[in-house]
């Protein structure tokens, strides 16, 4: 096998196992290699569009593509990818190193299997004609060829519609972009020095990114650009919770949720300083590193966000955890690993960790809360109910980010509109 090819099967290896994609990707020790481009691009391509290529290889292989051997699932998964997402690459190539992947493991009795079945893959320029019909199926056509669970694709022709569905599961299957938000820098400022440098084109200097992030030219080392200028490399959709959550001017902020600390970091340039807060000490790592390397005025402290670790902040930030259905453009393993009992826990969570911030904003103080889920459990209704428990609450969008307000004053950033992540917030002012 070529070195590139054997670092991604090594990589899908571990997320077979459990591991999250971006966690087993910076584990690799991929993003130093000199084919970091390529093998990123099969890697998370493979994963994005697992459900679209386990629907060929169950037609072809006999059986679904759960019940092979999972040495022999990754490697037709990832040859199948190649044959039909990577033009570069000759079908004789993905198909014989498909075969010689599975050869080096205990599965390597099935290597005509994946010979043959690859093959048969190669051999169907129109495989576009084997998936449901959006117009008779439109639940099959997005669970396979859209390549997403069932239960969330229901789920979502449920609450959004069939045309706004749709449109989400075809934007979630596009590349994100990169971008990165200046800190202690002003945009026009950071954008000269990038442009400079060619890491970010002319649209960036028209302004067709909201706030204050630059989006970097496609292929650029996120690393090359942190070089250059000080910042976080940040969604959109990320920055406009900070710009939505518009700290009172020499403020204490506290957040909550706060690894891996992009939001904590950005607040710090308007903030007197800001506490991060987070239950993993090795997340907080990343938020203590950022802060070292930006000399921000953040102050990484493990704690639980149920139970605050200071008595009172002018803001807080709960960044809470989530179901994450708005990141699955840059976090494709998740709509794999997400299931529909979570939501039910995660509402749980938020409530508690919600319930305890409260206790922290003194009056005429904010509490902003914000989540990067599509789901109404956890964004409006987690909200309407808090306001009915803390009566004293009123939103307060404030003159931060008003692009993407809701008709509540919530901010409201959806993919298939937006062409970011998807996230929300809703900025609480307390008034008793």
């Amino acid at each position: 096998m070529t070195p590139g090819r054997a670092l991604a099967a090594s990589i899908l290896k571990e997320v077979e196992s459990g591991r999250r994609l971006d966690v087993a990707w910076e584990a690799s020790g991929a993003s130093g290699s000199p084919e970091r481009a390529w093998i990123r691009a099969l890697v998370y391509g493979t994963v994005r569009l697992r459900g679209r290529i386990d629907h060929l290889l169950s037609r072809f292989a006999g059986r679904p593509a759960a019940e092979l051997d999972p040495p022999v699932r990754v490697a037709l998964r990832t040859g199948a990818f190649q044959i039909l997402e990577m033009g570069g690459v000759p079908d004789y190539a993905a198909v014989s190193q498909s075969v010689e992947q599975v050869k080096g493991t205990r599965s390597r009795a099935a290597a005509g299997l994946v010979n043959a079945v690859l093959r048969k893959v190669a051999a169907s320029p129109r495989y576009g004609a084997l998936f449901p019909a959006p117009d008779s199926d439109l639940e099959g056509h997005l669970t396979t060829w859209g390549s997403h669970p069932a239960w969330l694709v229901r789920r979502w022709i449920r609450t959004l519609g069939r045309e706004a569905a749709k449109a989400l599961v075809e934007a979630n299957n596009r590349e994100p972009d990169i971008c990165i938000r200046p800190v202690g820098m002003t945009r026009r400022e950071a954008v000269r020095v990038l442009a400079a440098s060619g890491l970010c084109g002319p649209d960036s200097v028209a302004g067709d990114v909201p706030g204050r992030s630059i989006r970097l030219q496609p292929r650029t080392d996120p690393a090359e650009a942190l070089r250059l200028v000080p910042g976080v490399i940040q969604d959109p959709a990320a920055s406009l919770v900070v710009d939505y959550a518009a700290p009172d001017a020499g403020s204490i902020v506290a957040d909550l949720c706060a690894a891996p600390g992009g939001k904590a970091l950005a607040m710090s340039d308007t903030a007197a300083s800001v506490v991060a807060a987070d239950l993993s000490p090795g997340r907080l790592r990343r938020v203590a590193e950022g802060s070292a390397r930006l000399g921000a005025r953040v102050w990484a402290v493990a704690a639980d966000a149920c139970f605050p670790p200071i008595r009172q902040a002018g803001t807080v930030l709960v960044d809470a955890p989530c179901s994450g259905t708005g990141t699955f453009r840059r976090h494709p393993d998740g709509r794999w690993r997400v299931i529909a009992a979570d939501i039910g826990e995660l509402v749980a969570v938020q409530r508690r960790i919600l319930d305890g911030a409260a206790s922290m904003v003194p009056r005429t103080g904010l509490l902003v809360y914000a989540t990067c889920t599509l789901e109404p459990e956890e964004n409006w209704c987690q909200v309407e109910s808090f306001l009915a428990r803390h009566p004293g609450f009123r939103i307060d969008p404030g003159s931060g980010a008003t692009t993407f307000l809701d008709r509540r004053g919530c901010l409201l950033v959806l993919p298939h509109e937006g062409g970011f992540d998807g996230a929300f917030a809703a900025r609480l002012r307390r008034m008793d």
